[in-house]
């Protein structure tokens, strides 16, 4: 048995960041920073909201939004 509950939602999401700049595909001042899970592990990436262009990708936290107990 779990000790956790079950998600009360249907989805899950990652806070978004706004980012200031225009998407170099669509010209859309839609900008967003956000945290994803791909191969490889975890990523922190730029994409347009609008047409979901990567502007930018760089490994993210090793972990993802887990914090180990005592970590710094």
């Amino acid at each position: 048995m779990h000790n956790f509950p079950r998600p009360t939602t249907p989805t899950v999401d990652a806070p978004r960041t706004a980012v200031p700049g225009h998407c170099p595909e669509c010209a859309a001042e839609a900008l967003e920073r956000y945290r994803v899970m791909s191969e490889g592990g975890w990523w922190l990436v730029v994409k347009c909201g609008r047409c979901l262009y990567s502007v930018s990708r760089e490994p993210g936290p090793l972990l993802g939004a887990f914090v180990p107990l005592g970590a710094p």
